[in-house]
């Protein structure tokens, strides 16, 4: 009897408990449900939308902003160019000295450059610096009272046709002076010119032309637009003629044999493409700018003589010596 009353019991206590798991799981999930909620309410979620705007408007402005300022620097450049372009040959050189033999005293004959910009003496050469007065123009350049920007060194052609120094010998006085220069003006720009070519020789082995020489203390009368290395070429021309008058129809033979070796000789000295082949490497050597005039060799750049330059050559040369010099600026 007691196990009829039992089972009846638990009959009828298993749906009880069935319906008190369904409401304690209701209960659960209606929980779960309000801490989402709560947690959502307490944690907005945050609308980027005026934020990503914002940064967009931010980002257009400063894109506008550095267009304007390329603009602004390019504008000021072009300004620059064109202010620079309008100036005289001398106006670009403010500052700057043309140091060497009578290749540099051409820019003052041909009124490309002032007096006070060219330092320069016909003859001078680095192969003897001290005896030629090449040492002497570099002291009036130190003991000035403002050292210069930049000193171009327009020298060597007394080198090639006068010295008959070889292409290494000469690269190596070069070298000592380039040196020289460096210790005497650190903070000035060195800047080498390549030697200016030679169109045509004289029967007698000679470069024709002649030249004045020029110093600090000539005067301006002095200035001819005939500006050769080789003053000495006239007398010792005169003096060969002089001498062939009185020579004997029976050394003609010898004669002949001496003026072609002169002439051989004197043809390998004036080819200055090795001596400008050993400044282009000693200016690497030295780290200093090297200025190549070598395609400047143009009859309309040259007198009749085939030796002396025009002053259309030193118009074409101070071009390329600003280009070297200035690179910032557009050189027509």
């Amino acid at each position: 009897m007691f196990e009829k009353n039992k089972e009846k019991m638990k009959e009828k206590m298993e749906p009880d408990k069935v319906l008190r798991f369904a409401i304690v799981a209701v209960i659960l999930l209606f929980l779960i449900g309000a801490l989402i909620i709560g947690t959502r309410m307490m944690n907005p979620r945050v609308d980027a939308t005026e934020g990503v705007k914002k940064l967009t408007e931010l980002e257009d402005a400063n894109v506008q902003k550095i267009d304007a300022k390329i603009q602004e620097l390019e504008q000021t450049e072009a300004d620059e160019a064109a202010a620079w372009k309008a100036k005289s040959a001398k106006e670009k050189m403010d500052g700057c000295i043309v140091l060497g033999d009578s290749t540099a005293l051409g820019f003052r004959q041909n009124d490309i450059l002032s007096k006070s910009q060219v330092k320069s003496k016909d003859g001078a050469t680095v192969s003897d610096a001290e005896g030629s007065g090449l040492n002497e123009l570099l002291t009036a350049v130190t003991e000035a009272e403002t050292a210069p920007q930049k000193l171009i060194l327009c020298i060597g052609r007394g080198d090639v046709a006068v010295s008959g120094e070889t292409a290494d010998a000469f690269a190596a006085n070069y070298k000592s002076f380039v040196e020289q220069v460096k210790a005497a003006l650190p903070d000035t720009k060195v800047y080498v010119c390549s030697i200016p070519a030679y169109l045509s020789l004289t029967s007698t082995g000679d470069a024709t032309g002649s030249a004045d020489s020029d110093t600090d203390s000539d005067s301006d009368a002095k200035d001819t637009t005939d500006n050769s290395d080789f003053k000495s070429s006239t007398d010792s021309k005169s003096s060969t003629d002089s001498k062939s008058s009185t020579d004997s129809k029976s050394n003609s033979d010898s004669d002949t044999s001496s003026d072609e070796s002169s002439l051989s000789k004197m043809s390998t000295a004036l080819d200055v493409t090795s001596y400008n082949e050993a400044l282009k490497v000693l200016c690497k050597e030295e780290k200093v700018k090297y200025v190549d005039t070598t395609d400047l060799t143009d009859a309309s750049y040259y007198g009749e003589d085939g030796s002396t330059m025009t002053k259309a050559y030193y118009e074409a040369c101070i071009n390329k010596i600003l280009e070297a010099a200035f690179r910032n600026y557009v050189i027509q």
